[in-house]
């Protein structure tokens, strides 16, 4: 083999170790980021300030998905709910009265995994904020995660966080 063909192979070998290991590296940071989410008001119900809301109530999730959306996924988005936003040290919401209702829709749900065409795993989740019986603000949270650990548990508590995140970016305070 002459010196130019052995630079040639030794670059294709780069080459192809280089993506390899890239994308090794890329997973792993998949599964270190984990689940994230983003809130978004809907245009026209943004709900104002949630400063005078002492308590809340959280309605269970519903779905005209079906089975599509997992029982596990409905039984641990309540639970995560309940922990950040009543429970937690830092919930914004431990006291009673005035009361907010939270009403969480899935809008769409899809496990990830599907032959490589859509490996992520994500949720649309619509959470209807009512008072005295009448809406006063909706919020879109979409969570995703590319990590393949990630579970139910990780997806619902991700949407959790970011709703807490969203009542304190609108005036509601520990």
């Amino acid at each position: 083999m002459n010196p130019k063909s052995i630079a040639v192979f030794a670059l294709l070998v780069a080459l192809t170790l280089s993506t390899g290991c890239s994308k090794v590296v890329g997973r792993a940071v998949n599964e270190m980021k984990g689940s994230s989410s983003k809130s978004e008001p809907v245009p026209g119900m943004s709900g104002g300030s949630f400063a005078s809301y002492q308590g809340v109530t959280i309605a269970p999730p519903r779905t005209e998905l079906g089975g599509l959306v997992s029982t596990e996924f409905k039984t641990q988005l309540s639970a995560q709910l309940r922990k950040y936003l009543v429970t937690e040290k830092d919930a914004p919401f431990k006291g009673s009265s005035p009361m907010l209702t939270i009403e969480p829709a899935i809008m769409w749900y899809h496990r990830g995994g599907v032959g490589g065409l859509m490996p992520e795993k994500f949720v649309v989740t619509l959470f209807y904020l009512k008072a005295d019986g009448a809406d006063i603000g909706r919020v879109q949270i979409v969570t995703k995660s590319k990590a393949a650990g990630s579970g139910d548990d990780d997806l619902a508590e991700s949407a959790a966080k970011e709703l807490v995140d969203y009542f304190k970016d609108h005036g509601k305070k520990k």
